[in-house]
């Protein structure tokens, strides 16, 4: 019997690695870095973020000073992650090493979100995960298959919780990120606006409900897969006035620049 469609979740995450280029979030951050470097937009010398979410995803420059900017390709993107494994009959938050992982483990765990996943309201009481089992096989972990899978996706479904309205900004703040682009919504400021862009270009501020989604993450293609967190918009913000990505946005751009 094969995994119903909707519960398959084959978007990359940071766990990803390398992540692929077909993933249309890097391709639509690639064509907006593109798009400015082609009006000199950006520092001399900068590249995307690509998969290190450690680094900003775009730097764009304003009266002089560079800026970094956050850019999602939708509404439905994911706007943060982190990983989850199973320890000790207990469920742990887990990822990648760096600032901005441990930071956001760190944001979730003072939350309480790893009490709630380990609850009756979350997986609590499943037991373990046929993957972790297979994980600590002894003498050598195995891989999974598609049997696997299916058994983990049918028992461990997907949960949302709502999480407070800063938590995205105050993620991005940590990485010293404070503007935000989201397609086909436009770009924004998160909390601050440290170059001063809000009246010249009536950038509206980043305002939405969030929640969390308590996932698994698997291709239909490979019986591979894994536990995670990521946060989402739970409604969506008011379009913003100042779209970076429109030609009106980068004439209004060119017009704040330092003649050299």
């Amino acid at each position: 019997m094969a995994i119903p469609a909707n519960l398959i979740d084959n978007t990359p995450d940071y766990y990803d690695l390398p992540q692929k280029i077909d993933n249309n979030g890097e391709l639509y951050e690639k064509y907006l870095f593109e798009k400015l470097r082609g009006e000199r937009l950006t520092p001399i010398g900068f590249r995307p973020a690509g998969s290190d979410s450690n680094a900003p995803d775009i730097k764009f420059m304003w009266k002089g000073n560079s800026y970094n900017l956050e850019v999602k390709l939708n509404k439905v993107a994911d706007f943060g992650q982190s990983g989850l494994t199973y320890v000790n009959n207990k469920w742990k938050l887990h990822g990648k090493k760096g600032i901005a992982h441990e930071s956001m483990r760190t944001m979730l765990l003072n939350m309480g979100i790893e009490d709630f996943v380990n609850s009756k309201a979350g997986w609590g009481g499943l037991g373990k995960p046929r993957l972790f089992e297979l994980k600590d096989a002894k003498p050598k972990p195995l891989s999974p298959t598609w049997a696997d899978k299916q058994e983990d996706f049918g028992k461990f479904l997907d949960k949302y919780i709502p999480i407070p309205n800063n938590t995205v900004t105050n993620y991005y703040k940590g990485k010293n990120v404070n503007y935000l682009h989201i397609g086909g919504l436009g770009t924004y400021y998160m909390g601050a606006d440290p170059a001063q862009m809000v009246q010249p270009t009536g950038m509206q501020r980043f305002q939405a409900d969030l929640k969390l989604r308590i996932r698994k993450k698997g291709s239909s293609s490979s019986p591979n897969y894994r536990f995670s967190l990521a946060l989402k918009l739970a409604s969506t913000p008011n379009e913003s006035e100042f779209d970076i990505e429109t030609e009106d946005a980068i004439a209004v751009l060119n017009d704040n620049q330092v003649e050299y």
